[in-house]
């Protein structure tokens, strides 16, 4: 295994509280991703990211939408993963 440089959709939060909640709701829906420090090209509030993959932005944006979830941004960054 190597480490290369990947497109991930990170979710950053204004509060734990919401990072938290952002948890519950996806774990709740089986929406896959986990919960990450923010990385340094994205800025938040509370310091914890959710990582999922950038083709489940809009799943995602209308589940946390619909739960009530406060979102602070969404962007798609290359973060390091490792790969075969």
């Amino acid at each position: 295994m190597r480490r290369a440089r990947v497109p991930s959709l990170v979710v950053s939060f204004p509060t734990t509280a919401a990072a938290m909640a952002c948890e519950e709701s996806c774990v709740r829906r089986g929406l896959p991703g986990r919960m990450i420090p923010v990385p340094g090209e994205v800025s938040a509030g509370c310091g914890l990211a959710w990582k999922a993959a950038p083709e489940l932005r809009d799943e995602l944006a209308a589940a946390l939408a619909e739960d009530g979830v406060a979102v602070e941004a969404m962007a798609v960054v290359e973060l390091l993963e490792f790969v075969r």
